[in-house]
């Protein structure tokens, strides 16, 4: 009898998670490819195979949990694969109602119920104090599917969405495996699976952290250079206003000479190169110095160095042609306008190089190309094509990774050494 209704809500189950993603994707604006019925009806008999599989090769254990959610995502990303964030946050709200009734009803039935009946009605109370509550719940859920679209579109329009989903629900996984192990009888192994597991998670949460704060660090610095900026601008502003009521008041006066000489000190004063550089750290460090000789023809560069990488057993010839070649490139892409980040930082045994640039998406078919000798975007020349090229194999060279990453938002190339 129990396993019948397991299969029953086994079915229902797969209904619910194929369901309310379909459902939210078909139903959100943003999306501009909508699904149809033949994926929506192979993505339920995609889950409810994985389900049944999951459950006569693992079984009601402590990472059945995991496992389960981990397969779900991936079968609604192959499904939805251009909207995979949106179908696995509509998943996860949906997930998220089915833990949260799956833990407090199995804690009312292991912890309560089990211990007052006879040891013969155990399953029948299973069946009555769990899976029937259960499925009702998953029933009422399709019959509320608008209102879990509300929380999907809450979730689903937030920047980091998607990532605080997936932690939520990770999150909740390891509270019902931590059941599972406390009140069920557990072998050593899966105890032990779970424990890696849990330091795996733990680990790639405290990086994901890390790597939000050093990005809300540089936000911070990047808001302060531009307050700096403004307040360099508004004192521009006022000196050229004073100079134009000076000069109006010459014009009025018939004062032509003197107002001639004004006129050609002002364009001299132009003439003289402005300071585009932001100096986050020491301005005698290594990287001050290189970027401080580069012509960034009115190209705002900020450098915030956390690493002083003159501790690095490279020579100083070689960082400065690594260094130059890589933003003299950056500078010659935003052609008169734009911003070029560098950040040195130290995580664990590796120091990072970042320069990163607000330019246009290097295109996926030539990113690969780029660092081949003679490849160019440019007009061809004695000298074009080279200078990437002579990055890659310094850095070779030193024992080095060269990374490059692009995107519509910025292009970033990342250099790697080991200490």
């Amino acid at each position: 009898m129990l396993k019948i209704v397991n299969l029953i809500n086994t079915l229902i189950q797969a209904i619910v998670i194929g369901y309310i993603p379909y459902y939210c994707l078909n139903k959100d604006k943003r999306v501009e490819e909508k699904s149809n019925e033949i994926k929506f009806i192979t993505s339920i008999i995609a889950i409810f195979t994985m389900i049944i599989i999951i459950s006569n090769t693992i079984g009601t254990t402590s990472i059945a949990s995991i496992s389960m959610t981990i397969s779900c995502m991936i079968i609604l990303a192959c499904f939805y694969n251009r909207n995979y964030d949106k179908a696995i946050v509509a998943y996860i709200v949906t997930a998220f109602i089915m833990q949260m009734s799956s833990i407090i009803l199995g804690n009312i039935q292991w912890s309560y119920i089990q211990n007052i009946i006879p040891i013969e009605s155990v399953e029948l109370s299973t069946i009555i104090f769990m899976y029937i509550p259960v499925m009702i719940i998953e029933g009422i859920m399709i019959l509320s599917v608008d209102k879990i679209y509300k929380i999907y579109n809450l979730i689903a329009s937030k920047k980091y969405g998607f990532t605080i989903a997936i932690i939520i629900s990770i999150s909740l996984d390891v509270i019902l495996t931590i059941s599972f192990i406390i009140h069920g009888n557990e072998t050593v192994f899966l105890k032990n699976l779970f424990i890696i597991f849990l330091m795996v998670f733990l680990t790639i949460l405290i990086l994901y952290f890390i790597n939000t704060k050093n990005k809300m660090d540089e936000i911070s610095k990047l808001n302060q250079a531009l307050q700096d900026k403004n307040n360099e601008l508004k004192k521009v502003k006022h000196d050229y206003g004073s100079q134009i009521s000076y000069i109006n008041g010459l014009y009025i006066m018939e004062q032509y000479d003197r107002l001639g000489n004004i006129l050609k000190g002002i364009i001299n004063g132009n003439e003289s190169v402005s300071d585009n550089i932001k100096i986050l750290s020491s301005s005698d460090s290594i990287i001050s110095v290189i970027v401080n000789a580069i012509d960034s023809k009115g190209i705002n560069i900020i450098v915030d160095e956390d690493y002083d990488i003159s501790n690095l057993n490279i020579s100083e010839y070689d960082i400065q042609k690594i260094i130059s070649n890589i933003v003299s490139n950056s500078v010659t892409v935003l052609g008169e306008s734009g911003l070029i980040v560098i950040k040195t930082y130290k995580i664990f045994g590796n120091v990072y190089i970042a320069i990163k640039n607000n330019g246009a998406k290097i295109d996926d078919e030539i990113i690969d190309k780029i660092f081949e000798p003679g490849f160019t975007t440019k007009e061809r020349g004695s000298e074009n094509g080279f200078g990437l090229a002579i990055v890659k194999e310094l850095v070779k060279v030193n024992q080095g990774e060269l990374v490059v990453s692009s995107t519509d938002d910025f292009t970033e190339f990342k250099i790697i050494f080991k200490i």
